[in-house]
C-alpha cells in the first residue's frame, strides 16, 4: 500500500525512508513543533534516535502507514500519516506535519492531506478519517475545514483540549467533485505502468 507516490500540484507524498531521518529528528527536538503537537521535544541522543528509526522502517507498526511530504524538486518538508485503521468500525485517524517552517501558510500541508484523504477513501474501506487538533490551533483547522474535515466537538486528553474533526466518505465525495485539485495522482513506477488505486 505504501509503495505508490502521490502527487499533487505542490507537493509529492512518497513512502518514509532513511533519507528523512536528520529533518525527522530535528523536527522531532523543535519545542515549537512539539507544542503544537501537544507533545515534549524528544531528549534522544542522534544515536538512540535513529536506532529507534530503523526499527520502524524495517517493521511497520500494524495498522500504521507513514509517507514524507516533499515538493515536487524533492526537498522532504515534512510527515504525514494515517493510523488506528479498524476494519470494524472502518475508520482511521489522520496525523500530518509540515516541519520546515518556509513553507508553513501556502498551501502544502492542506494539499498533503487532501492528498492523502483521497488515497485513503481510494486504497481501503474506511468510511470515516479523523484527527485532533489543539483547540486554539486555529490555523490548523482552516487548514483542515478545506479538506472537507468538519468540527464535530472537542476532546479533553492529557490536560490538552483537542478539537475533533471528522471527514465522510460521502462528504469527501461531495467534496472532491467541488474541489478537483483534491484529487490524488499515483505516479509511473518503474516499469513505467501507473500505480493503481
Amino acid at each position: 500500500m505504501t509503495e505508490e507516490i502521490l502527487q499533487g500540484k505542490k507537493v509529492r507524498l512518497r513512502p518514509k525512508d532513511w533519507q528523512d531521518v536528520q529533518h525527522d529528528y530535528e523536527w522531532s527536538r523543535d519545542p515549537e513543533l512539539s507544542r503544537l503537537d501537544a507533545t515534549w521535544p524528544t531528549t534522544l541522543s542522534l544515536a538512540e534516535y535513529i536506532s529507534g528509526y530503523g526499527e520502524e522502517l524495517r517493521r511497520p507498526s500494524q495498522g500504521r502507514y507513514r509517507f514524507a511530504i516533499e515538493t515536487l524538486d524533492g526537498q522532504h518538508i515534512g510527515n504525514c500519516m494515517f493510523y488506528d485503521l479498524s476494519e470494524e468500525t472502518k475508520q482511521a485517524e489522520l496525523g500530518i506535519l509540515i516541519g520546515d517552517r518556509a513553507f508553513w501558510n501556502k498551501g502544502y500541508g492542506s494539499e498533503a492531506t487532501c492528498l492523502l484523504v483521497d488515497y485513503i477513501f481510494k486504497t481501503t474501506d474506511v468510511g470515516r478519517i479523523y484527527l485532533h487538533t489543539l483547540d486554539w490551533n486555529i490555523r490548523a483547522q482552516k487548514g483542515f475545514q478545506k479538506c472537507g474535515f468538519v468540527a464535530r466537538g472537542q476532546r479533553q486528553r492529557n490536560g490538552y483540549t483537542f478539537m475533533l474533526m471528522d471527514v465522510t466518505r460521502q462528504e469527501w465525495d461531495k467534496h472532491r467533485t467541488q474541489t478537483p485539485r483534491a484529487s490524488s495522482t499515483p505516479l509511473a513506477n518503474d516499469e513505467g505502468e501507473p500505480q493503481g488505486e
